[in-house]
């Protein structure tokens, strides 16, 4: 009797360790401007070893009636965890979520806003992107196993442009959405590092969040086109801003990770053109294409191959 009552404890006390381990917990956020708050992803490939999708940089908006979030993670976790960080610092409703594009670790997570009260938003191509991407990503999501379990793809409900009344022609690029005295931004951007990329702009603080268009410290991830990713900085380096959050890195302040993603968009760009003018093979131009810039960035060696292979695809018919 006494054996099996012991027994019964260990087991209990077993079970409980592996319920506390598998609990999740808020991520962390930090404040970077009134009602302004971000959490950063780590610098690591997606979900390798114990990484659940928290790679990309994360943020939410407070207003006087409601609240934005800006990106959700790459799980169903990472998203309950960030919904659990903001509900720690207000209990407003949640009324809108954006999803800055298609990639993975920044949409995932929007499975844990699900509600009557929320609305998600993306740009115009981002439900036609998830389409075609889904049973890949739903592939990767498979693999990774029970530690993101119950992740799936959630479409957006409203697309970031102002259509006419029959909803056929497209008239802006833009629309505005309020929390409550607090105005925000949304703008959907020509095809650049994604074909889905849209900026999130507070007017109150001039806070800025870019997606994936501009990255600091963690290598870029080419997945649009080349040339127009350099356009498109040009047009939100005229951006009258005060902090801007990039999808990866620190936030900043200036347009420093701007100016070093766009060297490293030029140079990739220019070496892969230089290479195709000497009609080097594909296999002996991702050696060398960009390899200047190494140095500069994190997971340069499992990112920049990927660029250039697509840069070398896109170009290599012209030359």
């Amino acid at each position: 009797m006494l054996k099996n009552f012991f027994i019964f404890i260990l087991f209990f006390l077993f079970s409980s360790l592996i319920i506390a381990e598998n609990k999740i917990k808020p991520l962390n956020v930090k404040k970077i401007a009134d009602g302004v708050y971000v959490h950063y992803g780590k610098h690591e490939n997606i979900y390798e070893g114990s990484n659940i999708g928290d790679i990309a940089n994360l943020g939410f908006i407070i207003g006087d009636e409601s609240i934005a979030v800006i990106d959700t993670g790459g799980s169903h976790q990472v998203g309950e965890a960030l919904k659990l960080a903001i509900k720690k610092i207000s209990k407003k409703p949640i009324k809108y979520v954006i999803n800055t594009h298609v990639h993975q670790d920044h949409i995932f997570g929007n499975t844990a806003f699900i509600s009557d009260e929320t609305l998600i938003y993306g740009h115009f191509n981002l439900k036609k992107a998830l389409q075609e991407r889904g049973s890949q990503y739903i592939r990767q999501v498979s693999e990774a196993g029970d530690k993101v379990k119950g992740t799936r793809i959630i479409f957006p409900h409203i697309i970031i442009a102002e259509t006419s009344p029959d909803q056929v022609k497209k008239l802006s690029n833009e629309i505005t959405i309020d929390l409550g005295n607090r105005k925000l931004l949304l703008t959907s951007h020509a095809t650049a590092h994604t074909y889905s990329d849209a900026s999130v702009f507070d007017l109150k603080t001039k806070t800025f969040f870019v997606g994936d268009l501009v990255s600091d410290e963690r290598a870029p991830t080419m997945d649009g086109l080349v040339k127009n990713w350099i356009k498109v900085l040009n047009e939100i380096e005229k951006v009258d801003f005060k902090i801007m959050v990039p999808g990866h890195g620190k936030i900043q302040k200036d347009n420093t990770a701007l100016k070093k993603t766009r060297t490293y968009l030029q140079v990739l760009y220019d070496d892969v053109i230089d290479a195709l003018k000497k009609d080097m093979p594909a296999e002996k131009v991702i050696k060398i294409a960009a390899q200047t810039e190494k140095d500069k960035w994190i997971l340069f060696d499992r990112v920049n191959p990927g660029n250039v292979v697509r840069t070398f695809m896109r170009y290599e018919w012209e030359y």
